[in-house]
């Protein structure tokens, strides 16, 4: 479904900070004890912390990662204006969605919201700030994150997951890892120094989106890319929507920390395994297909009954929808 996939997420901006959600459950207190062992005082980035834990465990962890921080730690009960150089904790039994700036915490009311508590603010993270999202995967059991974090990447934003065999439950980082749109796999005490290169590198490349505005050696790195997409995975994106390949391509370039279009080009040239990763960018499709709640929910109670009525077991229903992708 693709009608909005050049809606095109925020512009990334060096001015714009960057927001980092971090989702973790079992296990997942020794993983951000060392995260934050390593973030300076001065990154100018802020953090969310979303542990998935029962709603009635006592949470301690605003003063565990405090006792580890050299920015404030922040325990999150009512809205709360987001700025950099803070951390804020959510805690076990509140839903948070981020708007106009602002951490917004209310109970949970839903059994989703109490089941994919980071899923959720992954998703509100991805709507907020564009490529100026950052969603972080760490220890724990089950499967929440994985969903939220393609929104993270359909909007440009940058998805890093802790290495399975060093987190204490791998189940969290394993599903994460099983969508293919993860950026980066690293051993926990590298992540922080990654974002940081992600963060300076934001916004300093601007491919033009007409090929007649590139410099020559640009034009022929980009027909380099081309042909190393063809090459490596079959697929052929000379014709692709101009807009949608080079906001791809920059994503990339961010997330390697790469200063040009022709360093780029060099680096899947001699990287294999980079050309499939620009091919997931490339093929990200849209999932919140139920986005027109109001649309869908008149369907779920008005006509799917209607046209289920007098069906027995063995009766088949067909249903064909037009311009979908997924």
């Amino acid at each position: 479904m693709k009608e909005n996939e050049d809606k095109g997420a925020v512009s990334p901006q060096k001015d714009h900070f960057l927001l980092v959600g971090i989702g973790a459950s079992a296990g997942g207190v020794q993983a951000l004890k060392e995260f934050f062992e390593h973030v300076p005082g001065n990154s100018d980035i802020a953090y969310v912390v979303i542990l998935h834990l029962s709603p009635d465990y006592d949470s301690h962890l605003t003063a565990v990662l405090q006792a580890v921080c050299a920015i404030p730690v922040t325990k999150v009960t009512e809205r709360a204006r987001v700025v950099p150089n803070h951390v804020y904790v959510v805690p076990p039994n509140g839903s948070l969605k981020m708007l106009d700036g602002s951490i917004i915490v209310e109970p949970v009311h839903t059994l989703e919201e109490r089941r994919a508590p980071v899923d959720i603010f992954f998703r509100t993270l991805a709507e907020s700030h564009g490529p100026a999202a950052v969603a972080v995967v760490l220890s724990g059991t089950g499967a929440d994150g994985s969903m939220g974090l393609k929104r993270i990447k359909e909007n440009g934003g940058v998805v890093f997951v802790q290495n399975p065999r060093e987190s204490e439950y791998s189940d969290m980082p394993r599903n994460a890892i099983a969508t293919e749109l993860v950026d980066e796999i690293l051993n926990v005490a590298e992540i922080p120094t990654k974002i940081f290169d992600y963060k300076n590198n934001i916004g300093t490349v601007a491919i033009p989106q007409s090929a007649e505005e590139l410099e020559e050696r640009e034009q022929v790195a980009l027909r380099e890319i081309f042909t190393q997409l063809r090459i490596r995975t079959g697929h052929d994106f000379s014709n692709y929507k101009r807009a949608t390949i080079m906001r791809r391509i920059e994503r990339r370039i961010n997330v390697h920390s790469l200063p040009s279009l022709t360093e780029y080009a060099a680096f899947l040239r001699n990287t294999p395994e980079e050309a499939t990763a620009l091919l997931k960018d490339l093929l990200i499709s849209v999932t919140n297909f139920f986005r027109d709640r109001d649309a869908f929910g008149f369907i779920e109670k008005n006509i799917i009954p209607k046209i289920l009525e007098g069906k027995k077991d063995n009766d088949a229903v067909r249903v064909w929808v037009a311009g979908c992708a997924t």
